[in-house]
């Protein structure tokens, strides 16, 4: 198993989504820790809002970090200016 994929098992117990891999910010902070804390690169977030029939791409909510991948306080950054709004955010991942 990937790093990245070993990640999102460990927290997919306070996932959402069909595939549990959307997580509310608080849950997505401690992902990001642990990406930093293991040297596990992000591409990117993303950031949904989920109801009991649609997931909804939110495209003033997405983080590229393909240029710089392990720039972890600009993820945390990004999550916490949503903080507040009922938002869901799935990961890309870079090993």
């Amino acid at each position: 198993m990937l790093a990245a994929d070993a990640i999102v098992a460990e927290f997919r117990a306070f996932g959402a989504g069909l595939r549990r891999d959307k997580f509310c910010a608080r849950t997505a902070l401690d992902i990001v820790n642990r990406c930093e804390a293991t040297g596990v690169g992000i591409l990117g977030i993303e950031g949904f809002y989920l109801t009991d029939t649609t997931t909804a791409p939110q495209l003033d909510h997405i983080l590229d970090l393909s240029e710089g991948r392990m720039d972890y306080d600009t993820a945390r950054q990004f999550l916490r200016q949503g903080e507040g709004l009922p938002l869901f955010y799935e990961f890309t991942f870079h090993e």
